[in-house]
């Protein structure tokens, strides 16, 4: 039932904004590939993570060539994997279900899988037609990201495991910045099929600061969701 009421959510600036000669609606979405970065040269980026986006965006026409973008979307399975050369108490804010998960060993892989509901907005620009084709470019494009749910996992000497809760390890807002890039093919005057890539990194910080490591001191890095996915959908 949470998961139907959420698509009608999700869906309703499409019925409300249709009605507007100067809107155009897109309905986007399609796979990600997203890694994690930080500010702390002790802490690696191990691997990255497949997701998935679905989006309704809103183009107010300022003419036949710009436009201002905004819309609401999921992001389902944002995050990645970094490894901690020193170990501690890294998710201090979290209940895990190991023993000793205070202790977590030096060289330590945790893995961060997050969602959230999505808020963008930005500019576009598109070329004239060529045939039925149009090019366009996206950006700058912001985003304010609602976290729902996080889950973790955890793998070093002695202790593995996955699907833990940390929803307290990751900030309620995520504030992002991106750019993208794509074409729209015209199949009829009021509907376009596109597709398209779209680059996204976070600027505020994603992880929780309130750590310790073996030496006592704090785990006080920053940081960042790196995103590159690709945006299939219809344009009306």
């Amino acid at each position: 039932m949470k998961k139907i009421l959420a698509i009608l959510i999700l869906f309703m600036p499409l019925f409300v904004f249709a009605q507007f000669e100067n809107i155009r609606v897109s309905i986007l979405n399609g796979p990600t590939f997203s890694w994690m970065t930080t500010d702390d040269n002790t802490i690696e980026t191990q691997g990255a993570r497949i997701g998935y986006k679905l989006h309704v965006q809103g183009e107010y026409l300022l003419n036949d060539r710009f436009s201002l973008t905004g819309g609401l979307g999921l992001s389902l399975a944002q995050g990645g994997q970094l490894l901690y050369t020193k170990g501690g108490n890294l998710w201090s804010e979290s209940k895990l279900n190991i023993p000793r998960g205070d202790s977590l060993p030096n060289g330590v892989e945790l893995g961060y899988r997050v969602a959230y509901v999505d808020f963008p907005f930005g500019f576009k620009m598109r070329t004239n037609e060529f045939g039925r084709f149009k090019f366009y470019a996206q950006m700058p494009e912001f985003s304010l990201g609602i976290r729902t749910n996080a889950k973790g996992s955890i793998e070093g000497i002695g202790v593995s495991t996955s699907d833990e809760q940390i929803k307290s390890q990751i900030p309620f807002i995520n504030i992002s910045w991106g750019l993208g890039i794509g074409t729209e093919y015209r199949i009829s005057d009021n509907i376009s099929l596109t597709g398209g890539l779209r680059f996204f990194q976070s600027i505020t910080d994603v992880t929780d600061d309130d750590g310790r490591y073996f030496d006592g001191s704090k785990e006080n890095s920053k940081g960042k969701f790196n995103n590159i996915g690709l945006r299939i959908g219809v344009v009306f």
